[in-house]
């Protein structure tokens, strides 16, 4: 991935934030397409493998394929894996968005499937676990 589309998709980030943030309480159903992350991120968190995963459709998955040029039918999958766990309830999670059928340029000069992730650390009531005391002015 070039850097000029790493570095517009760091755009991305406040959009998952607001969403995150605006969304409120829910409770993941099964999952097969979900417009926001946010379901996706608790699903993971609850369930026994630490995973989910869907297609990605909305604002989101159109703005990942208007600044990576991909033909506006292409899909855009959402999959979020366990990273580690701090307690139960709070997680450090994986967001990955791929295009698995969307070649893009490197600077390699070679084509390869879109894949972008995001790690965040999240707990089941919204909120970000503490798990350092540093910066935190104590």
């Amino acid at each position: 991935m070039t850097y000029s589309i790493c570095h517009k998709m760091r755009a991305l980030l406040p959009c998952l934030c607001l969403l995150l943030a605006a969304a409120g309480p829910s409770f993941a159903a099964p999952l097969g397409e979900v417009s926001e992350v946010r379901g996706l991120l608790l699903a993971a968190i609850d369930a026994k493998d630490g995973s989910a995963s869907a297609r990605l459709t909305g604002p989101i998955a159109q703005k990942l394929r208007t600044e990576t040029k991909a033909p506006a039918n292409t899909r855009v999958l959402a999959t979020v894996t366990t990273v580690s766990v701090f307690r139960p309830g709070c997680k450090r999670l994986r967001l990955t968005f791929a295009m698995p059928t969307h070649k893009m340029a490197t600077i390699n000069g070679t084509r390869e499937p879109f894949v972008m992730f995001y790690e965040l650390n999240l707990c089941r009531d919204g909120q970000p676990p503490q798990v350092s005391r540093v910066g935190l002015g104590g």
